[in-house]
């Protein structure tokens, strides 16, 4: 018996379409400097941001994660937006980390 495909609602997000996007270039840049993260890396390399996967979840949770507009980026989230990507960012690392 052939495995049924999953209809397109239920496949796993994928990187470039659902989680990079959350990211800007200021949040990029931010997180790619060492001036403001310890160990500095690129928030649209897929493989970054998995290896730190926890780090960024708990960043976000915390609310220290995305920077505020006082660190010269657009500000930080609302509620609704942390919770959205709190989910999908759960469902990225759950559906095996999609490109």
């Amino acid at each position: 018996m052939a495995a049924s495909k999953k209809p397109l609602s239920e496949k796993a997000p994928g990187f470039a379409a659902t989680i990079k996007p959350y990211f800007s270039e200021c949040y990029r840049n931010h997180m790619n400097s060492k001036d403001f993260v310890p160990g500095p890396f690129d928030l649209w390399s897929a493989a970054a941001v998995q290896k730190n996967w926890p780090k960024i979840k708990n960043a976000v949770r915390a609310g220290y994660m995305p920077p505020d507009e006082e660190e010269g980026c657009e500000g930080s989230w609302d509620q609704a937006k942390i919770g959205q990507f709190l989910k999908d960012f759960q469902a990225w690392k759950d559906g095996g980390f999609q490109p």
